[in-house]
């Protein structure tokens, strides 16, 4: 494993590569049994051609937030983060107040995430958990400079050579269609995908092209009967897939007690996802508070069975796309 703390990354590089800062579904956990793959929730960093992707902030993003604000001490360079929500779930979004970069001036903090039935946006939805009485400060007492967008299945963001601030556009639109970017100054794009699966207001699952290679981030998520064809499909050809597999079978179908229909997978459901989408390798995702070290060494062995390029995400875990 490389150290988390490396030097800046020079905004023109082609570097692709994910760090899981959290894996762990739910609620986090603790103890000497679980120090192979950790207890933080959900958070995964992705540094891509320079900028400091995140992908969900759970409990797992303050020590990531540590680690962004040494290499601002150290370096002098302002945080840049762009975070791409699944939802809003409390073990999704624990960390943000917590993210120590947000109490610095020099700081720009881009957040994209989905609507809910709730609040009237993404902004007020954070905006309302980061705020008195859940949280002492609120987000407008906070020193970092924040952008917020809501972002659906329509829309694609695009981060272009030598511009900080992305564009988001919908690809479908006319009026989008004329705005679009040319080919050759696009960096990294996103796009989203809608799971439907999750309850109740379901998820976004998300899709990072760059320099050729793609990872798709698909947390939360349940399979259907014959597979989740609109997830097979976006998640085509991808070089690494995470997929939620929280579940063991046994705990899946244990009759009253069965946790079907909770909106998360189990090892079956993400490598046979993985095997119809041709993917390169599979990280499975989101682990049962339940499953201490020893249970998912033996659940990731069943997805090697199956699927032979599969991982059990864990924490500190890095990977070069």
């Amino acid at each position: 494993m490389r150290s988390f703390l490396k030097k800046h990354i020079n905004p023109m590089s082609s570097e692709f590569r994910l760090e899981i800062y959290g894996c762990r579904g739910s609620t986090p956990v603790s103890g000497e049994r679980y120090t192979r793959y950790g207890g933080a929730t959900s958070c995964v960093r992705v540094t891509v051609a320079g900028r400091e992707i995140i992908l969900d902030a759970g409990s797992g993003l303050a020590l990531l937030g540590r680690h962004l604000v040494k290499r601002r001490l150290r370096d002098g360079q302002p945080v840049h983060a762009y975070f791409f929500l699944s939802h809003v779930h409390l073990d999704h979004i624990t960390g943000l107040p917590y993210f120590a970069p947000n109490y610095f001036e020099d700081a720009t903090i881009w957040m994209m995430g989905p609507r809910n039935m709730r609040f009237p946006s993404f902004e007020a939805t954070i905006d309302n958990f980061m705020a008195p009485p859940f949280f002492p400060v609120p987000r407008y007492e906070m020193g970092a400079e924040f952008h917020f967008s809501d972002i659906c299945e329509a829309d694609t963001v695009f981060f272009l050579r030598d511009q900080r601030a992305p564009i988001q556009l919908r690809a479908g639109h006319p009026r989008h269609q004329a705005a679009m970017p040319p080919a050759a100054s696009v960096e990294t794009r996103v796009e989203c995908l809608r799971g439907y699966n999750h309850p109740k207001s379901g998820v976004n699952i998300y899709k990072i092209v760059s320099g050729g290679k793609t990872l798709v981030y698909a947390t939360d998520t349940e399979g259907f009967v014959h597979g989740d064809r609109r997830l097979i499909e976006f998640a085509r050809g991808a070089d690494v897939l995470i997929h939620d597999a929280m579940y063991s079978e046994e705990r899946y179908t244990a009759g009253r007690a069965a946790t079907q229909g909770f909106g998360h997978s189990t090892i079956q459901i993400a490598t046979d996802l993985a095997n119809a989408a041709g993917v390169g390798k599979l990280l499975l995702f989101h682990h049962d508070p339940a499953n201490d070290d020893d249970t998912l060494d033996q659940l990731e062995a069943r997805g090697k069975a199956r699927f032979a390029e599969t991982q059990m995400a864990r924490q500190g875990m890095v990977l070069d796309i």
